[in-house]
């Protein structure tokens, strides 16, 4: 009976692995897929981050439930852990550049704080593959991009500091030819920084918001033989032409 049950959890867990193996595989390719899509219009975008939003959290939560099974079979590391939240983060701040709701820059904010306070690159930089480095310097830059939209300039000297850091090491460890980008990331994120004190719009550094809208009083008249109603938003494009402008995506 013992070893007939040794049999039966054998199977078990490599199904366990088989499954994790195919979201994975999954995620990544509808991941990748994204790419494709066109960078504004065209509703059919909502289709595909739906279904791989669905893929990334089925994968999330199938990771938690069988950690202990993935970490001795498969072989799951950390910082594979923290790519799948980073991942998740990156699905969550494209959402939000297409719909503009801050929702969704939130919840990217939380995914990317998780990856910090849980440490999941931390063993990164005791592994000699200057690829799994790049991933946590790229996820150090999103990061910072979502807690300057978000107004969290505190964080983002500290992680701009720990950004630093972290090039630094990393040039002197693999001897890149990527380091003039990385100083250039540092340099943009440092204007950044030093422009934001020049709109700052009241003493206590509260958000302001200002609305646009026209009044029904105020709204130009329609042409002839149009109806109210039959007039639909298509598509914006917000263009910017100031001197030492400077702007994220």
């Amino acid at each position: 009976i013992a070893v007939v049950l040794l049999f039966i959890d054998a199977r078990c867990e490599k199904k366990t692995v088989t499954d994790f193996c195919y979201l994975l595989d999954k995620s990544k390719q509808l991941f990748n897929g994204l790419r494709d899509l066109p960078q504004y219009g065209h509703k059919q975008w909502q289709s595909y981050f739906g279904r791989t939003f669905d893929v990334y959290t089925k994968l999330w939560k199938f990771q938690q439930q069988h950690r202990q099974i993935l970490d001795s079979r498969y072989g799951l590391k950390r910082w594979q852990i923290g790519e799948v939240a980073s991942k998740i983060g990156q699905l969550y701040y494209h959402y939000y550049l297409r719909t503009s709701e801050t929702s969704y820059l939130n919840e990217a904010f939380s995914f990317y704080s998780a990856i910090r306070q849980r440490s999941y690159y931390f063993q990164v930089n005791k592994e000699d593959r200057p690829e799994l480095v790049v991933k946590k310097l790229r996820y150090y830059a999103r990061y910072i991009v979502v807690c300057l939209l978000l107004n969290k300039m505190d964080l983002v000297k500290v992680l701009v500091q720990e950004l630093s850091e972290e090039i630094e090491d990393y040039t002197q460890r693999f001897n890149t030819e990527d380091q003039l980008e990385w100083n250039l990331v540092l340099q943009e994120v440092a204007a950044f920084v030093e422009a934001d004190p020049v709109v700052v719009l009241n003493d206590n550094n509260s958000v302001v918001v200002f609305s646009n809208r026209m009044l029904e009083g105020s709204a130009p008249p329609l042409e002839q033989g149009m109806v109210v109603g039959q007039l639909i938003l298509a598509d914006a494009l917000i263009i910017g032409n100031c001197n030492n402008q400077v702007l994220t995506d």
